[in-house]
């Protein structure tokens, strides 16, 4: 690198400084960033600078001075283009990535280069509320998933101080039924439905416990016998 070009560079990295905020379409784990997700960044505008940006998958054994970015259309793209002081991109792939802003005015090419990691997207899972049953019926809760598929699903039953703990494999879809067995619900009462962790064709888990539901098992109605009213005898 020459001298001039060097300095160049180092003139922007002092007067460009560059601040990257997370602009995501989903707030899931603080900063954290996911496929489907988008980033603002941006530097702080000088007037008569143009911006121009570029992305890379790869930056080692590179002059990124003198090689354009080469990511690929499916992994990453700019929304609205990629000139200007401030611009947004989408990722659509895991992985680590590179950016590079290059400042251009009337004398000289300035840049300046970041760092951005995009994490697998993490499955979830959530129990609806499921509808009151009799004992002795099944109880039926409906499941909402998001994730590569096929997904694991690990649940647990509490039932007045004990906790059961199941597992659902092979899930494809993204609703899925799940029937309790007259079996497990023996008794008259609340049983509080848990899932625990959710985990994806990719093995990425998500252990933070879903919001918990409630299904309510009430006795059967006590049915009499209908006497038929005869009026000879004057008994009904």
């Amino acid at each position: 690198m020459n001298l001039n070009l060097r300095y160049h560079i180092l003139k922007l990295l002092a007067l460009l400084p560059l601040l990257l905020t997370m602009a995501p379409a989903m707030a899931q784990n603080g900063n954290a960033v996911y496929p489907g997700e988008t980033t603002v960044l941006s530097v702080e505008e000088v007037p008569g600078v143009t911006y121009t940006w570029e992305l890379y998958n790869d930056v080692e054994g590179i002059n990124l001075v003198e090689v354009p970015g080469n990511i690929g259309a499916g992994e990453a793209q700019f929304v609205g283009g990629n000139t200007g002081a401030t611009v947004e991109v989408r990722w659509l792939q895991p992985g680590v990535y590179f950016y590079k802003v290059t400042a251009t005015d009337d004398c000289s090419n300035n840049l300046k280069l970041g760092r951005i990691e995009i994490e697998e997207s993490m499955p979830v899972a959530q129990f609806h509320e499921p509808d009151t049953i009799c004992i002795g019926d099944p109880g039926h809760l409906m499941m909402e998933l998001t994730g590569q598929p096929p997904l694991s699903v690990t649940y647990t039953i509490e039932f007045e101080g004990v906790t059961e703990t199941f597992t659902v494999e092979d899930i494809d879809n993204s609703t899925y039924w799940l029937e309790v067995l007259p079996e497990q619900l023996d008794q008259i009462g609340n049983y509080v439905f848990t899932i625990i962790s959710v985990t994806d064709v990719n093995g990425v888990t998500n252990n933070e416990p879903s919001e918990s539901v409630t299904l309510t098992v009430e006795p059967r109605p006590i049915t009499s016998p209908i006497e038929r009213y005869n009026p000879l005898s004057g008994v009904e």
